[in-house]
C-alpha cells in the first residue's frame, strides 16, 4: 500500500469510527431523553447584595411554574388539597398553605403557598441566622456574655413553649441563648438577642434574601410559606451561611422540643430540623383567631425533603392535627417512592 493510499485509508477509517461514535452518543442521548422526564425550567435566586464586584452569590433555584406540581408528586398534591378542602368544609381549619420540595427526587408541589400568615416564633430562625452570619465576620460574638434581666424577661408565654431555665440577673453566652431560643422557643432569650443585635442587622438578612421584612413594631408583619421556606432552603444548601454554620443551625433545629406538628406525622425517631410558630389574636367581636405553623427539613428514608405548613383556625388541637396529617401524607408518599 502506498503512503497516499495508507493515509486515505486511515482518514476514512477514523471518519467511520468518529461517525459511529457520534451515532452511539446520539443514541444514548435520545434513549436518555426518552427515559428521563422533561427538564424543569428553573430561575436563579441570587443574594440581593452589592458587597461584591465580581460575584453574585447563588442562594437557590426556583421552579418557574411553582404552582404546578412535578409529575411524580401530582397525586400527593391532590391528596393534600383534598384533605385541606375536607377539614375546611368541616370548619376545623379556616385556611392552610403547604410548600414541599423533595431533594432526592428533585420534586415539588405547593398549595396556596403565597397566602400571608403571622410568623410569630418562626422569626426566631431569622435571628439565629443573623447571629451566625455576623459570627462569620466576628466569631467572638457567639461567646459574648449577655445579662438576662427582668426588663427583657418574656411577659407572655406561648402554649407550646418549654419552661425557661434562664434566671433573671444571670449572664449567658450568646450561643446558649440562641440554643434556648431555638430548642425551647424561649421568648426571654429572644428578647435579649434582639436587643443585642438590633433590628437593622436583621433587616439586612431579609434584604439579602429578597424577602420583605418587618417594619415599625412588626406586629402586623406577615409572610408566606413560599417566602419563609427560603430560610430553610439556604440553610440546607449552605448558600447564605458557611457550611459550618449552616450545619450548626440545622443541628439546633433538629433538637426543637415541639413534637405535635410535623413530627407527629412521622415514624418515631425521625429526624426533623424544624421550627414552629403560633399566633393568637382576639377579633373585634371577641372571638379568637389562631395560627399554627411548622416548617423544616425532614430526614427520612427517601428524603430529605422540605415541608412548610401554615394554618389558620379557631382550635389549636384541630390545627395540630391538620399539620400532623399533612406531614403523614407527605411522608407516606415519599417513603413509597423510595421502596
Amino acid at each position: 500500500m502506498t503512503k497516499s493510499s495508507r493515509n486515505n485509508f486511515i482518514s476514512k477509517h477514523w471518519r467511520a469510527i468518529a461517525l459511529g461514535a457520534l451515532c452511539v452518543a446520539v443514541g444514548f442521548a435520545c434513549g436518555y431523553a426518552v427515559r428521563r422526564p422533561t427538564a424543569l425550567v428553573t430561575q436563579s435566586l441570587r443574594e440581593n447584595t452589592d458587597s461584591y464586584s465580581f460575584i453574585h452569590p447563588l442562594l437557590a433555584l426556583n421552579r418557574a411554574n411553582i404552582d404546578t406540581p412535578t409529575p411524580e408528586y401530582a397525586s400527593l398534591a391532590r391528596a393534600v388539597e383534598n384533605y385541606i378542602a375536607d377539614v375546611k368544609h368541616e370548619g376545623r381549619v379556616a385556611d392552610a398553605s403547604v410548600n414541599f420540595i423533595q431533594y432526592g427526587q428533585n420534586g415539588s408541589f405547593a398549595y396556596n403557598d403565597d397566602a400571608a400568615y403571622y410568623p410569630a416564633s418562626l422569626l426566631k430562625v431569622v435571628i439565629m441566622v443573623g447571629y451566625y452570619k455576623k459570627a462569620e465576620i466576628d466569631p467572638a460574638i457567639l461567646d459574648r456574655q449577655l445579662a438576662y434581666s427582668p426588663q427583657v424577661q418574656a411577659m407572655q408565654t406561648i402554649p407550646f413553649e418549654a419552661p425557661t431555665t434562664l434566671v433573671p440577673g444571670n449572664w449567658y453566652s450568646t450561643s446558649e441563648l440562641i440554643e434556648r431560643m431555638i430548642v425551647d422557643s424561649d421568648n426571654g432569650a429572644m428578647n435579649i438577642l434582639l436587643l443585642a443585635i438590633g433590628d437593622a442587622y436583621l433587616d439586612q438578612v431579609f434584604a439579602s434574601l429578597g424577602i420583605p421584612g418587618p417594619t415599625g413594631d412588626g406586629t402586623d408583619y406577615t409572610i408566606s410559606a413560599r417566602d419563609y421556606s427560603l430560610f430553610f432552603r439556604v440553610l440546607y444548601n449552605a448558600t447564605y451561611l458557611s457550611r459550618e454554620n449552616s450545619e450548626k443551625a440545622l443541628a439546633l433545629l433538629s433538637k426543637v422540643t415541639f413534637k405535635e406538628g410535623l413530627v407527629a406525622g412521622l415514624p418515631e425517631g425521625s429526624i426533623v430540623a424544624h421550627k414552629f410558630g403560633e399566633h393568637v389574636a382576639v377579633t373585634g367581636s371577641g372571638s379568637t383567631s389562631l395560627e399554627l405553623h411548622d416548617c423544616g427539613i425532614v430526614y427520612v428514608q427517601g428524603g430529605p425533603y422540605l415541608l412548610c405548613i401554615m394554618t389558620k383556625g379557631s382550635d389549636l388541637d384541630d390545627l395540630k392535627a391538620a399539620i400532623a396529617r399533612i406531614s403523614e401524607l407527605v411522608y407516606d408518599d415519599v417513603a413509597e417512592k423510595s421502596r
